[in-house]
């Protein structure tokens, strides 16, 4: 499956993203359950390794071109 974005909407999903990271730090900061913190740290791991590789898939390309974002698993290819 292709995911074509534009640069705007690429741009949006990195701040949705940032922010969802931020949100989800206070949760695990007020969460009591050791079962529930140790899912979230699992999530906020995954979430800063895709917002990773979504920095590095655009900081490669031309900001003025739009991505493509091949979903595979989870593999970015530059379009």
């Amino acid at each position: 499956m292709n995911l074509e974005l534009s640069r705007p909407e690429f741009d949006l999903l990195r701040q949705v993203l940032e922010r969802h990271i931020s949100n989800l730090r206070m949760e695990i900061a007020g969460t009591e359950k050791y079962d529930w913190r140790k899912d979230m740290q699992a999530d906020e791991e995954r979430l800063k390794d895709v917002l990773a590789r979504l920095d590095e898939a655009g900081s490669d390309s031309n900001r003025d071109e739009d991505l493509v974002i091949l979903v595979r698993g989870v593999v970015l290819v530059e379009g």
